[in-house]
């Protein structure tokens, strides 16, 4: 919370925060294409005045969001909007990465060259030593002297000779440094001698730490204590009573003018986190979450050590934290709105996300308690064995950090938590391997399975249970072998008899299929019963919706999901 103070009497130099009627305009920015936000921007009565009023982060997301068109953004932002710009882009991890440092400084030379250089010549100075250093050669010569000089240098005083290696950076280069000399010739020759004293190790050591010190105050920790972001937190923690803290925040209204906007409108539904907030008309607490959810993402952002290559990295850390924020909500307060804003008035916001985090690594944790002593891991079969969806929900939760497998029709298969519903339905699903498991570790008990068939015949937990039903049903030899095309044609002519015609309904066999399998499990308490006989049924269902319209002509061993059966180019199991 120091932090956050300190960075708020650093701010106060360039402007005392967006006003408030100025914040519908931010908030329309991000759905324009570039071209359109400068459009936007420049029709405004004050343009410096709006952009120079935005906190660091907000500049940092807008100039991420119009991309190449920011050079108008840059001639309007202020040196401190430029300074968390850099410290963001040009390190990777604690080395100065120079072709960005240079794409930045041509970005900056092109939209205002005097700014630059003054900058170049104060702040920036170590910047300036540093990529100097490691860019250009210099070699002083008196002119009153005869001597040679490779190809490539130029002078603008007659004593300094300056030659940059790289063809592609010699213009600009060569510009930054004649505005130089022009803005002042006696700091640009100091500034010159000055590189034959450099200690590049030294001076990027130090230029780092200094850079750390300044993106810490907007949550931007080093990553070995950004990640207590993902230490889950128990409930009992979660303050649902009055808390003199929170009552009393420590912000002034200064420091809260400057809490960012833009990363709260990365949530993307409307939710109980997105109901709640809109509901707060306290303008300090508005400002106090603003600023905590910032600074959340930042502290996201480090942990996960992202590089902020693109807008969408923002994006989703904004939208993951406001999963993460709403999942712990709807957790603790169901549907109640009123509820939920208390909860955001009384905690922070980072121990509500870890909470929500903490839910769902709860999960995990069972998953991999169950998954020691699987049987399904025990014989070597991938998550796959579960079928699509059951095997990439389970291949989600088991990530590095849980991911909630949404399908392909999303924008991506795997996402965040989000809402209590998601973690019902992974806790549902696992829940429903558990028991199939279960089950499957005493039905090999008594019928033969071979380890070597998993790969052979590509079996699932689907294609087991069918055919030994199959081989049941037939009366063969009970065992997880598959069966002929002739067997399978007779398997389905048997659970047809009393259909006439497609769809195929098999009426009366889902009761058959179940009761047979719930009698061969035993040890399973009542609410495990019950989950594993609403799976059998489930599985059934999705069996008659794969054969339905299927032809017993028509089966064939190549495509055959459900029942394994031989092919006459297999090799025939013994």
């Amino acid at each position: 919370m120091e932090k956050l103070k300190q960075r708020r009497s650093s701010d106060k130099g360039d402007n005392s925060g967006i006003q408030a009627h100025d914040v519908s305009i931010l908030k329309d920015l991000y759905a324009l294409s570039g071209t359109e936000v400068m459009d936007r921007i420049l029709e405004h009565p004050d343009p410096p005045g709006l952009i120079q009023g935005l906190p660091s982060e907000d500049f940092f997301w807008l100039v991420k969001s119009v991309g190449e068109d920011s050079m108008q953004l840059l001639q309007l932002a202020s040196l401190r909007q430029w300074q968390y710009l850099l410290d963001l882009e040009l390190w990777e991890k604690d080395r100065l990465d120079l072709t960005h440092a240079f794409q930045w400084l041509q970005r900056f030379q092109r939209s205002d060259p005097e700014r630059l250089t003054r900058w170049l010549f104060t702040d920036g100075q170590d910047l300036a030593y540093l990529y100097l250093f490691r860019s250009v050669h210099v070699e002083i010569r008196d002119e009153n002297e005869a001597y040679d000089l490779e190809e490539g240098f130029i002078t603008l005083d007659g004593l300094f000779y300056i030659k940059v290696p790289k063809e592609e950076q010699r213009e600009t280069v060569e510009g930054i440094l004649r505005t130089m000399a022009s803005e002042d010739l006696l700091k640009y020759h100091a500034l010159l001698m000055g590189l034959a004293g450099v200690l590049p190790a030294e001076l990027e050591e130090e230029m780092y730490r200094l850079r750390n010190v300044r993106i810490a105050e907007h949550g931007f920790l080093p990553q070995e204590e950004a990640l207590l972001v993902y230490a889950p937190l128990d409930q009992k923690f979660i303050e649902q009573k009055e808390s003199p803290e929170m009552v009393e925040p420590a912000f002034d209204e200064e420091g809260l003018d400057l809490a960012p906007h833009t990363p709260f409108y990365f949530s993307k539904t409307q939710n109980l986190l997105t109901k709640s907030a809109s509901r707060i008309t306290d303008g300090r607490l508005l400002d106090r979450i603003r600023l905590e959810f910032a600074g959340l993402c930042n502290q996201i952002l480090s942990a996960d050590g992202l590089v902020i290559d693109d807008i969408d990295v923002l994006r989703k850390t904004g939208q993951k934290a406001a999963g993460y924020l709403n999942l712990t909500l709807e957790e603790m307060c169901g549907k109640d709105i009123g509820a939920a804003e208390e909860l955001l008035r009384k905690n922070r916001l980072i121990s509500l996300f870890r909470m929500g985090f903490g839910l769902a690594q709860k999960l995990k944790w069972e998953a991999e308690r169950w998954l020691k002593k699987s049987w399904f891991d025990h014989n070597g079969m991938g998550y796959d064995f579960w079928g699509d969806e059951w095997g990439n929900t389970l291949a989600g939760l088991m990530e590095k950090r849980p991911k909630y497998y949404c399908g392909p029709e999303g924008e991506g298969e795997y996402r965040d938590f989000e809402q209590a519903s998601d973690l019902t339905a992974v806790r549902k699903i696992l829940h429903r391997l558990i028991g199939l498991d279960k089950m499957l570790a005493q039905l090999t008990v008594t019928s033969p399975f071979k380890k070597k068939d998993v790969k052979i015949y590509d079996q699932t937990v689907h294609s087991l249970l069918f055919t030994l039903w199959a081989r049941q049903i037939l009366e063969l030899t009970p065992s997880f072998e598959a069966i002929s095309l002739k067997q399978a044609r007779q398997f389905f002519d048997l659970l047809r008899r009393g259909d006439e015609k497609p769809p195929y309904q098999m009426l009366g066999f889902e009761e058959v299929f179940v009761k047979d399998f719930m009698a061969s499990a035993s040890g399973f308490e009542s609410g495990e019963a019950a989950t594993l006989k609403d799976t059998l049924s489930l599985i059934w269902q999705e069996f008659c919706q794969e054969y339905d319209w299927v032809d017993v002509d028509a089966l064939d061993p190549r495509f055959s999901k459900y029942i394994l059966i031989t092919s006459t180019s297999s090799k025939k199991i013994p």
